[in-house]
């Protein structure tokens, strides 16, 4: 029998359809979420056996593990720890299939499949989830299977290191579906509206929730800053009902566009942003803040500002557009498991002294999961690294999505991977321009 296998094996040609179907990249930080939905592909009988083979005896038992490598790719199946373990709630099954980390980050890969009703689709996306000893980054979802109502999603967290070994509790309270996306061009004469000066209030930028932008930094340390009076106007957008435009004017040369969302709102999210006809935009800095009986502002996230630097803007030749996101469900339930992680075992390490000018490297090093520069300093988050990976084939693989750990004892920076990595097929890696041979 085992003769027999073998010589399946051997004449056996995985359909580079497969491969290519291996989209597991994660989100950039710096954006929004993105799903995916892919069909599912009929794998032949002899290519299933190489998939089971090849992730060990074990788990050849584990059909929903061998789902899990046919959906996504046979390339994870000798990196990943088969973990098969579920939980019921509210007619719905959430099962932990597999999981990896190495010594920054772990990944695991869960399904939802409902069975009373239609709860779940392409669009799912969780909201409350938690896994112990790290800290969660995202989720996102790889395939759906339409007839069985299924959602596979992948799930990373950083805080690898300290899963080795360990049992951990992963689990779901609540999670987001029915998406729906809206493209909308605002109703209004930016010129007549910016010609007048605005009425505004005082925000402690020390008592906000957050926000993001290239302003952001900047905003933070001036520690007050000057927002638009709330509720001076009232801009209805076309088909949004869970907000609307509170506000727009000129402060300190920088167009505000304030926004005001329904207090029932959970993760209806979204950006304005400026364009002219040859497709050039401009996007804004976002905070958000609450609001008190007196008017005053204070910590909450009731009204978001945008804010953009518009030097050389001519309101007359663009246009203010806007992208928003709301969900039609949100599910609430008690999905829960406990599991052991186990750390892939390929590791290569290997010396990068280069400086990025406010920090500086000393090691490198780069494992199925990613690339990680380790180095000293205060790490810049507009630094510009470009990492690459050159294999043995010729091909190269590039890394986009970068994620900053760094503390007072060092700086690391995760470069994760879309694809996991076979390190025996690595032959080079690639830091602005500085080649380190593996080979």
């Amino acid at each position: 029998m085992s003769n027999k296998i073998n010589q399946e094996l051997e004449r056996i040609e995985i359909p580079k359809e497969l491969h290519e179907r291996s989209k597991l990249g994660v989100m950039n930080a710096k954006s929004e979420k993105t799903k995916s939905r892919f069909k599912k592909l009929a794998i032949p009988l002899v290519a299933s056996v190489f998939v089971v083979f090849s992730a060990g005896v074990g788990a050849a038992r584990i059909p929903s593990f061998n789902n899990l490598v046919a959906t996504v790719s046979p390339q994870i199946a000798i990196m990943l720890q088969p973990i098969e373990i579920s939980s019921e709630s509210e007619g719905i099954k959430m099962e932990v299939v597999a999981a990896m980390n190495d010594h920054e980050m772990a990944v695991i890969y869960v399904t939802l499949q409902d069975f009373t009703s239609n709860r779940i689709d392409e669009t799912l996306d969780l909201y409350d989830y938690s896994l112990t000893g790290a800290q969660m980054f995202n989720s996102r979802i790889v395939d759906y299977d339409e007839k069985t109502n299924t959602a596979t999603l992948r799930i990373q967290a950083n805080g690898g290191e300290s899963l080795n070994e360990r049992k951990v509790n992963f689990r779901i309270t609540s999670f987001l579906s029915d998406k729906q996306t809206y493209e909308i061009a605002v109703d209004a004469n930016l010129s007549e509206i910016t010609s007048k000066p605005p009425q505004t209030v005082r925000l402690d930028m020390n008592n906000i929730p957050g926000g993001g932008g290239n302003l952001y930094q900047k905003l933070e340390e001036q520690g007050v800053i000057q927002v638009l009076k709330p509720n001076e106007t009232e801009i209805i957008l076309p088909e949004i009902e869970f907000m609307h435009v509170s506000n727009i004017g000129i402060i300190d040369n920088r167009l505000h566009v304030q926004t005001r969302w329904n207090k029932e709102n959970i993760d209806n999210h979204g950006y304005f942003y400026i364009a002219d006809d040859l497709g050039n935009t401009i996007h804004p800095t976002s905070i958000s803040f609450g609001i008190d009986e007196e008017g005053q502002t204070n910590y909450g996230n009731e009204y978001t500002e945008y804010i953009f630097d518009i030097d050389s803007v001519d309101f007359e030749k663009t246009e203010l557009l806007g992208h928003f996101v709301s969900n039609g469900k949100y599910t609430t339930g008690n999905w829960n498991t406990t599991f052991k992680m186990e750390a892939v075992q390929d590791e290569i390490n290997s010396e990068l002294n280069k400086n990025f000018g406010t920090w500086s490297s000393n090691r490198v090093s780069i494992s199925p999961l990613g690339i990680t520069i380790y180095g000293t300093g205060k790490f810049n988050d507009s630094s510009n690294i470009a990492v690459s990976a050159k294999m043995t084939d010729g091909s190269v693989q590039t890394f986009d999505s970068m994620f900053n750990y760094s503390d007072n004892k060092g700086i690391t920076i995760k470069f994760a991977s879309p694809l996991p990595l076979e390190l025996s097929k690595v032959k080079t890696i690639n830091v602005n321009d500085t080649e380190i041979s593996l080979k």
